[in-house]
């Protein structure tokens, strides 16, 4: 191609045709710029179309953490459900004076906590492509405020909180007031002076409304991850038409 354009040229000149040659460069020139729009066309629609792919495999690795995710919120207010049942059955029980030895297994459930582990593999590799790759800026603020913000928040609660209040609060008292009947069992120490102790009971109910709280706080951050999955669906099935 570039021989016969050079061939073109030599020929205008020998014969001394200037005016077409000038007119045949200028054609030239255009046609060699419509050609390099034409290539970086085609190179920015290939970098974009592997943006789109990369957003799309990160969509769907972030819908797969969050689904886990979801799975372990369940297991986790499971629990709480437990620890709460078992901490107001015991309360109860003191209040009215009232004890039997199956409510062992409910004093054995005075203590415990849980501690969210979320999955965040698909939030780390978004960030290191950085966050501008999510186009919708609607998702990218969800799901920003989610990994950055609410899951935050639940680490604080869990660690900062709780545990700090299980070992300066619970523990203590449990140490206190009572002992190992068998290797899971615990049992009152001393039940009627137990019955009277108002710090004992006034522990334990704050021990219910630390279960109650970190309860709604996992309900409600599981809706609000079910809500971010849906989106994500909605992206993906909208990048994929």
């Amino acid at each position: 191609m570039i021989k016969f354009f050079r061939k073109i040229r030599q020929k205008l000149l020998s014969e001394n045709k200037f005016s077409k040659y000038l007119i045949y460069a200028v054609g030239e020139i255009i046609l060699v710029v419509i050609g390099i729009l034409i290539a970086l066309g085609i190179n920015n629609w290939n970098d974009a179309n592997n943006l789109t792919t990369k957003e799309i495999t990160l969509l769907i690795e972030m819908k797969s953490n969050l689904e886990s995710d979801i799975e372990g919120l369940r297991w986790d207010i499971n629990k709480n459900e437990k620890l709460l049942k078992a901490n107001q059955i015991v309360l109860k029980s003191l209040q009215n004076g009232i004890y039997h030895d199956s409510l062992d297994l409910y004093y054995s459930w005075i203590k415990g906590n849980t501690v969210f582990v979320k999955n965040t593999s698909a939030f780390k590799n978004l960030e290191s492509f950085g966050l501008d790759i999510i186009k919708n800026d609607s998702l990218r603020i969800k799901i920003t405020n989610l990994y950055s913000t609410r899951y935050e928040y639940i680490r604080f609660i869990e660690q900062v909180r709780d545990e700090k209040f299980q070992y300066e609060q619970i523990i203590p008292q449990i140490t206190k007031h009572l002992r190992l009947r068998s290797e899971n069992l615990y049992e009152p120490i001393n039940v009627d002076e137990l019955s009277k102790n108002n710090e004992f009971k006034s522990v334990i109910k704050l021990n219910c409304d630390m279960r109650n709280y970190i309860i709604t706080i996992y309900k409600d951050i599981e809706k609000t991850i079910t809500e971010l999955i849906k989106a994500i669906e909605l992206e993906l099935k909208e990048k994929k038409q």
